[in-house]
């Protein structure tokens, strides 16, 4: 008896079906070359063994589909019927005949008929879940970019060092799809299969937004600028002054960006959230709970006024400023005489100059030029940031105050019998211990806070990176450690090295253009 196998010829599947399938000895059967056609081989069977024809259905873990193999009978005359072949699907396997293909598995029996074995077939097929799709939230407009842009060629452009999203009233901002449920599938027994459903996501608000009912839409209130704070989304109305801050417009203080297209005269006070000055700042109090940008620059007189921000500051020049930023100054031309304190400082543009007064910076200084050939001393000490140990500082100050007047409780209440009912039951007593206990709850919880803020306020990586050109008389301390410049060095690289515990330098690669 010879057997062939549809589809692409493989000897080896013939005579692994002759061993496994037929579970056949080596001397009942021969694999060899087809004489009608090259490359096509045939199984020859040698026995006297009745074998009816085989089916072999395996089905999908995730009964969504079941493939079916049929092998031939050995010395048996019996056709393999469709009918038979599904009653097997049916009721062995539990496959809903609504699943079954009929098309294709009639191809197969026929082929099995005229003695073929046919392997995985596709002969059931159920229908996959469509699990729902997320909500998704699109915003319609760009996002802010807080930072310098960072050009190919390492420079960074100054002109897009902070970017504000402005909106008009009713400007739609945000849109959001809702989730989708999904649609349930159902496999090849006709069970259910669920769907999973889409997770929903919410617009927070904080202010200055409304939506729709449907909250599918959400539009600007007012005029102003979008404030993107994690999932959070405002718009804060912006206030211009058209001119100068001066004596016909008087302090101002605004919840919001404050926008001055003129100067800011000597002695007045701007508070904001964002401060955007288009001319100069002369002996001004600005300060500023996220940025502030001075396009032009700071003329001021030492110790006399200053500028403070938690975000990042921007200017075009400084001369005997006062600056303190919770993080990067970026200065665009030159920095003489002023006392800054910041988590960075940046000035490496094109003749770019720093010289003069004192720099207290948290992480890194990246500078074209530092000091100069005719200046007298100048400080720049890193690794420590200002603005984390004041407010570690603070905490100090609260923690010897709280340990000072539980020691004056405990003094009081060590003078009483406190297993007297009446002494604890007077209020004065009451009052005592209820302090005493809020502050041992308190004090921990304290100088956990100082501790944290110390670690925070330490920077173990110092860097001071100079572009073109640093000048004898700049003093470097780096971690209580410190370095004076005694010659000009060009392109260099100042770190820390914590082996050593001393100030190291490198000179700076030039980049490959």
């Amino acid at each position: 008896m010879t057997i062939r196998i549809a589809g692409e010829q493989d000897k080896h599947k013939l005579d692994f079906a002759a061993r496994n399938i037929y579970t056949l000895p080596n001397e009942e059967y021969r694999v060899l070359p087809s004489s009608q056609k090259d490359g096509d081989y045939i199984l020859e069977v040698k026995t006297i063994r009745l074998i009816e024809p085989i089916i072999r259905v395996t089905v999908a873990e995730d009964m969504l589909t079941a493939l079916v193999s049929f092998y031939p009978g050995i010395n048996t005359d019996k056709k393999t019927k469709y009918q038979d072949v599904v009653l097997h699907l049916t009721e062995k396997h539990k496959i809903s005949p609504g699943y079954i293909k009929e098309q294709p598995l009639k191809d197969a029996i026929e082929l099995l008929n005229d003695g073929f074995i046919v392997e995985n077939v596709l002969v059931c097929e159920g229908t996959p879940p469509v699990h729902g799709k997320d909500a998704n939230i699109e915003y319609l407009f760009e996002r802010p970019n807080v930072k310098p842009k960072l050009l190919p060629n390492g420079r960074v452009d100054y002109k897009e060092f902070t970017k504000f999203v402005f909106v008009d009233k009713d400007q739609l901002i945000v849109k959001r799809t809702p989730p989708d449920k999904g649609k349930d599938g159902r496999d090849i027994t006709g069970n259910v299969i669920k769907a999973i459903e889409g997770v929903d996501k919410n617009v927070e608000v904080v202010e200055g937004v409304y939506s729709n009912l449907e909250k599918t839409e959400f539009r600007s209130k007012y005029n102003g600028h979008i404030v993107l704070s994690g999932d959070t989304i405002s718009v804060l109305p912006m206030l211009q002054i058209n001119g100068d801050v001066d004596m016909r417009v008087g302090n101002q203080r605004f919840e919001g960006t404050i926008q001055i297209t003129g100067n800011v005269q000597s002695g007045f006070i701007i508070e904001a959230d964002d401060i955007i000055v288009e001319g100069i700042v002369e002996n001004a109090d600005l300060k500023a709970r996220n940025t502030i940008v001075i396009k032009r620059g700071i003329k001021g007189v030492i110790n006399k006024g200053s500028i403070k921000s938690g975000g990042n500051v921007s200017v075009g020049y400084c001369e005997n400023a006062n600056i303190s930023t919770g993080g990067e100054l970026s200065i665009e031309k030159y920095c003489f005489n002023s006392t800054i304190e910041a988590a960075s400082i940046t000035a490496a543009g094109k003749d770019a100059i720093i010289n003069g007064g004192t720099l207290k910076v948290f992480s890194t200084v990246h500078v074209s030029k530092l000091g100069s050939k005719n200046s007298g001393k100048m400080e720049v000490t890193l690794g420590y940031s200002p603005l984390l140990q004041n407010k570690a500082d603070k905490v100090k100050v609260e923690i010897n105050q709280l340990s000072e007047s539980l020691q004056k409780i405990s003094d009081v209440l060590s003078k009483l019998n406190l297993q007297d009912a009446k002494i604890q039951s007077n209020p004065k007593v009451k009052m005592l211990l209820d302090s005493s206990e809020a502050f041992k709850r308190r004090l921990p919880l304290l100088e956990k806070k100082y501790n944290d803020l110390m670690k925070k306020s330490v920077c173990y990586t110092p860097r001071v990176t100079v572009e073109e050109i640093i000048y004898p008389g700049v003093e470097l301390k780096m971690l209580n450690i410190s370095r004076t410049i005694k010659s000009e060095m060009t392109r260099v690289e100042f770190t820390y090295n914590d082996v050593a515990r001393e100030i190291i330098n490198k000179p700076i690669q030039n980049k490959e253009v």
